[in-house]
C-alpha cells in the first residue's frame, strides 16, 4: 500500500456509511437538517466519514485497514457523532498526518455546510462559499454564528447595583448590523 496515498483512496467503508446516511435522513432533533430544509443537503455522517478518511495516510498493513475501516463506520453513527473521545482520535490521526498542523480543507460549493462543518468539528481550518446567497446565510448560521455567538455574555450593570446582566451577542451585533451579512 502506498504512503502518499490517503486513505479514502485505498478503501472506504461504503456500504456501513451509507446505511448510517439513510438512517440519518430520519433524525429531527439536534441536526443540521433542522435549521433550514436545504434541497440538496449532504448527510453529516458521510461527510464526518470521507473528511477523516481523505484526511489520514493509506493503511500500511491490514491490522491498520481494519482498525481504521471500523473506526469509520463507528463514526459515521449519529450517536457517535459527539463522543468527545472519537472526536479526539480523529483529530489527532489529522494532526499526525498533517505534521502537527491542522489541515486546510475548501469547499468552494458547500451548499448548506455538511462538508465545512464536519471538517471544522474534526479541527480542521475551513473556508467555504456557495453562489448562492441563501447557502451562504446558512452556512454562516452553521459555521461562523455559533463560535461567534455560542454562549450569552455576562456584562456589568451600569446602574448603582452593580448587578450582572446576561447579553445575547447575536442579538446586540443585529441590532447595530454588525453581522457581517
Amino acid at each position: 500500500m502506498n504512503s502518499d496515498k490517503r486513505f479514502i483512496e485505498e478503501t472506504f467503508p461504503v456500504k456501513e456509511v451509507s446505511v448510517e446516511s439513510v438512517k440519518e435522513k430520519n433524525i429531527r432533533h439536534g441536526h443540521i437538517s433542522t435549521l433550514h430544509i436545504w434541497w440538496a443537503r449532504r448527510p453529516l455522517a458521510s461527510s464526518r466519514a470521507t473528511n477523516y478518511a481523505a484526511l489520514i495516510p493509506a493503511p500500511k498493513n491490514v491490522q491498520e485497514w481494519d482498525q481504521k475501516r471500523q473506526l469509520i463506520s463507528e463514526f459515521s453513527k449519529w450517536e457517535n457523532s459527539l463522543n468527545q473521545t472519537m472526536i479526539d482520535r480523529a483529530r489527532e490521526d489529522i494532526l499526525k498526518a498533517n505534521g502537527g498542523r491542522p489541515p486546510k480543507v475548501l469547499d468552494p460549493f458547500a451548499g448548506g455546510g455538511a462538508i465545512p462543518l464536519e471538517a471544522l468539528r474534526l479541527g480542521c481550518e475551513v473556508y467555504s462559499s456557495d453562489y448562492n446567497p441563501v447557502a451562504v446565510l446558512i452556512q454562516k448560521c452553521t459555521l461562523e454564528y455559533p463560535q461567534k455567538y455560542g454562549k450569552p455574555e455576562k456584562v456589568k450593570s451600569e446602574d448603582w447595583l452593580r448587578t450582572e446582566t446576561t447579553v445575547n451577542p447575536l442579538l446586540e451585533d443585529v441590532k447595530s448590523g454588525e453581522t457581517g451579512y
